[in-house]
């Protein structure tokens, strides 16, 4: 007797289908984005940037410790002088 309407109450009015494809899917869309991000931006630039940096440092400094205490003292000399040259230029 009330056809369509009542053919809407028994599909709940399509409340699972319209939020299937509004919210579900914007979901799921702002995951994947999220999941993207993650994975490349925080993981691979910033935590693996960052590693591969200080390793990379660490190699560079391991090779001027020598031991030497004539070395260090040049070395601090040198950097003086690389400050007082940019202070001053």
């Amino acid at each position: 007797m009330l056809g369509v309407f009542a053919r809407a109450m028994r599909d709940r009015f399509y409340f699972d289908e319209i939020y299937r494809a509004t919210v579900i899917r914007l979901h799921d869309f702002l995951a994947a984005v999220a999941d993207w991000f993650d994975r490349w931006v925080i993981a691979g630039v910033a935590v693996r940037g960052t590693h591969g940096t200080t390793e990379l440092a660490g190699r560079a400094l391991r090779l001027l410790q020598t031991g030497n205490l004539q070395t260090y003292a040049f070395l601090f000399a040198l950097g003086v002088a690389l400050v007082l040259y940019l202070a001053l230029f």
